[in-house]
């Protein structure tokens, strides 16, 4: 048998039948071994929400603030308690800073809230509480100033209504 490629007659090798086999047998076990079990990825997120939105309600949040307060946390830092941003020296603190827990309180700014405050998680939603003059003024926070929360507003309205 006979292939031709820009005008050239060039002989087709067969497949060693060897060859063909592995190849074979190699898919088969592809389709075979399962792949491995993962949680959905929007089981930790959800977890992650809902925290924010526990700690929020009982720190004293409510209503649309709530929900902003959650989305805040969401796009600070995932909701995650051991968040944490390292800054650098600034005008406003020299020395440097680093931003802790869900709501990221800035070290520098917020020195009254404790390292140990800033990563338990109804600690620092006290302290964002009272941080946004009880939910009235979310400013001190970059993912409200640049806008970055509204991406994370439906999730955060789904984590308060399963507060219910």
């Amino acid at each position: 048998m006979y292939q031709h490629i820009l005008g050239l007659r060039r002989p087709v090798r067969a497949v060693p039948p060897i060859r063909l086999a592995i190849v074979v047998i190699l898919a088969l076990i592809a389709l075979a071994v399962p792949a491995p079990a993962m949680a959905a990825p929007d089981a930790s997120a959800s977890a992650a929400a809902d925290l924010c939105a526990k700690v929020a309600l009982r720190a004293g949040f409510s209503g649309d603030r709530l929900v902003t307060a959650v989305a805040v946390g969401m796009g600070e830092s995932a909701c995650r308690p051991d968040a944490q941003n390292s800054n650098g020296p600034t005008k406003g603190c020299p020395n440097g800073s680093v931003d802790r827990g869900l709501w990221q309180i800035n070290s520098c700014w917020h020195p009254s809230v404790s390292k140990s405050c800033a990563y338990d998680a109804q600690c620092n939603a006290n302290a964002a509480y009272r941080i946004s003059a009880r939910g009235t003024n979310f400013k001190p926070w970059v993912a409200y100033t640049n806008g970055s929360y509204r991406n994370h507003l439906n999730a955060a309205r789904a984590a308060v209504s399963r507060l219910s």
